[in-house]
């Protein structure tokens, strides 16, 4: 007789904080202290008031500490870690002195593999468990970031930064050359890790792509599912700069409409100066914009208006935009977001920003069936949060962990169930 089989699940005692589904727009639930139990597969089975006894099997206690679901980073540049803080100039004149000669390092493979492993440490330690990463234009260094991710257990949504026209001649590859580059990644890496990574396709912005290389890229976001990301209406000089390069179009939304990068899932980042009908144009071809405030006050870039995209339903996720963004911690994006609103007369509640890292996120990336939330039924990306012992109740925990998150430490990560931080 064998013997018999044991248990494959795991359960973790904690209190609980995580994003619930209402009517009324975003609401958290938490649990003073709640049983988290993850199965086979790495998927959430239950979640409940801890009771003696409702589990069979040992559980990991972690109390005082908090449960709550992975952040997501809906917007981060993997070849500008390290010269996060340079405070050269706007937008087009940062990226002429700071972006651009950096990126032009990585064709080294030595120097792309270092600062890979370096991204990797860097956002799990914040508590980001799932990012949205454009790589440099090198399909080499692109290739060692997806090795990256898939090493360090992180769900991952990145692509080559397709640039042919208006970049430095190291960053500028030819159409054809890039499209060939991107096909041979989209074959070895989207779906890899058990389809914990995927391959987005990546225009850098409308000024340095041209239109044939822009509808070229949007056959193979078609031919294979694929994420468009890209950058809109960041700032009133890119967007000039757009319509020169591109004058048959109405706007800048247009451009991106007009070659077909709109057709399926799409994140913009910034959408600061986009006119109404572009907003319009957004809500109709269900595209996400990637709100990055942090990044925004740092360049003097403006102020993305929320209540724009919400009063027509366009998906708002949170970005920490390394490098413009000065942080790789998703709760600075959080709090910067508060400042953005509160600059345009607005404000939002502890519990919105929440959600926009989390529930939100996924839900703009496509990914609101697998992550987002502690549900039963999704997969376990989770965080262990350390909070000061004084913290009691939802909205103190809220509040700490958006606006003194230096008090709130991240002890543990978890992607599909598997411990992933520590290192």
């Amino acid at each position: 007789m064998s013997a018999p089989r044991a248990d494959p699940r795991r359960a973790y005692r904690g209190r609980l904080l995580t994003p619930v589904a209402a009517a009324g727009g975003p609401a958290v639930r938490f649990l003073e202290d709640a049983l988290l139990v993850v199965g086979e597969g790495g998927r959430i089975t239950d979640v409940a008031p801890f009771s003696p006894g409702a589990f069979a099997g040992p559980v990991l206690n972690l109390r005082p500490a908090v449960l709550i679901p992975g952040l997501i980073d809906a917007h981060v540049h993997f070849p500008q870690t390290r010269i996060v803080g340079s405070a050269s100039g706007a937008l087009l004149e940062w990226l002429e002195r700071s972006v651009f000669p950096e990126e032009a390092r990585f064709r080294d493979g030595g120097y792309a593999a270092l600062v890979a492993a370096e991204f990797t440490r860097r956002l799990l330690a914040s508590g980001t468990t799932t990012c949205v990463a454009f790589s440099s234009s090198n399909a080499a260094a692109t290739d060692l970031l997806f090795h990256a991710l898939l090493r360090a257990g992180l769900r991952g949504i990145a692509g080559l930064t397709l640039m042919d026209q208006n970049c430095p001649e190291p960053l500028c590859v030819p159409r054809d050359e890039a499209m060939a580059a991107a096909r041979d990644l989209v074959q070895r890496w989207h779906g890899a890790g058990g389809g914990l990574l995927e391959f987005a396709i990546t225009p850098r912005f409308a000024p340095t792509c041209s239109r044939g290389l822009m509808e070229a890229a949007a056959q193979l976001a078609a031919d294979h599912g694929l994420l468009v990301q890209t950058h809109v209406a960041e700032s009133p000089a890119e967007g000039e700069a757009t319509l020169r390069e591109h004058p048959w179009a109405r706007d800048y939304v247009d451009v991106y409409d007009r070659v077909g990068l709109l057709s399926g899932r799409a994140v913009l980042a910034h959408g600061i100066h986009l006119a109404p009908r572009e907003w319009d144009r957004l809500a109709e071809t269900r595209a996400a914009i990637a709100h990055c405030p942090d990044s925004n006050f740092f360049l003097g870039s403006g102020r993305m208006r929320l209540s724009e995209a919400r009063a027509r339903g366009v998906p708002v996720a949170l970005g920490s935009d390394v490098g413009a963004g000065r942080s790789f911690d998703m709760r600075r994006s959080m709090s910067s977001a508060f400042d953005n609103a509160l600059c345009l007369g607005d404000r939002l509640t502890p519990a919105e920003l929440f959600v926009a890292a989390t529930q939100g996120a996924a839900d703009a990336l496509g990914l609101g069936h697998v992550i987002g939330s502690l549900d039963p039924g999704k997969e376990a990306d989770f965080l262990v949060v350390r909070f000061p012992e004084h913290v009691a109740g939802e909205e103190e925990a809220l509040n700490h962990l958006i606006f003194a998150s230096e008090a709130v430490s991240v002890q543990r990560a978890f992607v599909r169930g598997k411990a992933v931080y520590p290192f």
